[in-house]
């Protein structure tokens, strides 16, 4: 096959497609380069909204501890006993809630590269439920707490999906944890899961008395609320909302929240 610029028209024709190619293959170019800016700009924006969590949550418990520490060995003599006990138990519930905010900074770590690091493999979604679910009520009852008593109900076939175990049980446990220590008024959590055409869908709902309208539109940002207490007392989990959202999208799912006419529910779906 060769070019024949003799026939009549065929210089145009052969220049016209020319042009368009270059100004197509141009477009695409500049649209992968805006493209990989906004992906940079809003990778920076959670760091940076990261690292404002970060340097507010860290400090309260951390003050918290130093204090509660330096009235014990500086008044060791004075106090009595349950005052004691009580010093104790509040460094106790205060080293705690660090191990679980840097169980989440672990979880941005692995997931800041993109769903490309995350390791998937078939999981039965009951033992992953059930692990979660002893883990929030392990965490609760260490601390001295009532644990809202848990409704499970899970598919009666072997529900296989793909994902990273230890990761979708943190979410699970955030969003267990999240019901218990805000949902206001609330008496009981049900978790839920099923299959959905190709999806497996999770739902955690509570019969509180829901989430602020004026807050529900960004309860994933991690920056949003820096309330120090939930509804009885315990300290706000923090970046732990921003944390699951993050985690279900990198294993290309996604995450909800919104009111009921009973409470709240939170919702996520994993591709199966």
């Amino acid at each position: 096959m060769k070019f024949n610029f003799s026939i009549p028209g065929y210089p145009i024709a052969f220049l016209s497609m020319l042009v368009v190619s270059i100004i197509t293959c141009t477009m695409t170019t500049r649209l992968k380069e805006q493209e990989k800016l906004k992906a940079e700009a809003e990778k920076e924006k959670a760091r940076s909204n990261l690292l404002r969590a970060v340097s507010h949550d860290l400090r309260t418990p951390l003050t918290s501890i130093l204090g509660a520490a330096s009235v014990v060995i500086e008044n060791e003599e004075r106090l009595t006993r349950e005052k004691r006990m009580e010093l104790l138990r509040d460094i106790r519930n205060d080293a705690q809630w660090l191990i679980r905010m840097v169980e989440n900074l672990l979880s941005v770590t692995r997931i800041s590269e993109g769903a490309a690091k995350i390791r998937k493999n078939p999981e039965a979604t009951e033992e992953i439920v059930a692990e979660a679910v002893e883990k929030y009520e392990r965490r609760f009852a260490a601390g001295g707490r009532n644990t809202l008593p848990v409704t499970v109900s899970v598919p009666d076939e072997l529900l296989m999906v793909p994902m990273d175990a230890l990761l979708i049980e943190q979410v699970i446990s955030n969003l267990l944890e999240n019901a218990a220590l805000h949902a206001e008024g609330a008496t009981r959590v049900c978790l839920t899961v099923k299959e959905m055409g190709s999806e497996a869908e999770f739902e955690v709902t509570d019969n509180g008395a829901g989430i602020d309208p004026d807050k529900l539109e960004r309860i994933f940002d991690g920056y949003m609320n820096r309330e120090n207490t939930g509804v009885d007392g315990v300290r706000n989990m923090g970046i732990g909302l921003s944390v699951c959202k993050s985690i279900i999208k990198a294993h290309g799912g996604r995450m909800t929240a919104e009111n009921t006419p009973n409470g709240a529910k939170f919702t996520f779906t994993l591709p199966l």
